[in-house]
């Protein structure tokens, strides 16, 4: 039987990252309409608008780049689901996610674009559940899934960079 913390993690796992971020965003616009946060002005305004849509696109494209290669190999995209084989090249061969690393990206990028400074802040704690969370189980499950091979992998590449 499946302890208490395993059916949590199993459950936060379920509601996909890209939610997580999303409600991170959705707070952040909540906070600054409620308290009217201070944002750039002027030429930070324009130089982080860039900035953003220069994040969001790689994170978009980065994105892309992953489902591609999952596609070709076959295999999940969703974290609660079962993987039928690892993908280990493309961006995969220098972070084992690079998946989440792009929804990050895009994250950064679009609460820059949205001139929301202070998203950087609440994305934090979509961070933080994805890092402590999300991540952790799915690797638990990709060792079961994969033993030897993965613990290979994971050995050689690191979580993030």
């Amino acid at each position: 039987m499946a302890s208490k913390s395993q059916r949590a993690a199993r459950w936060w796992v379920r509601i996909t990252s890209p939610v997580h971020f999303l409600l991170a965003l959705a707070l952040a616009l909540g906070l600054q309409q409620a308290f009217d946060l201070p944002v750039f002005t002027g030429n930070w305004r324009q130089a982080s608008h860039v900035l953003g849509t220069v994040l969001a696109n790689i994170g978009l494209l980065l994105a892309l780049w992953c489902i591609a290669l999952f596609w070709q190999r076959r295999t999940t995209l969703m974290p609660g689901g079962s993987p039928s084989g690892l993908v280990i090249h493309g961006p995969y061969r220098y972070s084992r996610n690079p998946m989440y690393l792009s929804l990050v990206l895009s994250y950064l990028g679009l609460a820059l674009m949205f001139d929301l400074p202070w998203g950087w802040l609440t994305g934090l704690a979509a961070l933080w559940l994805l890092n402590s969370a999300v991540i952790p189980h799915e690797e638990t499950m990709m060792h079961a899934r994969f033993g030897r091979d993965y613990a290979a992998y994971s050995q050689r590449v690191r979580r993030w960079l």
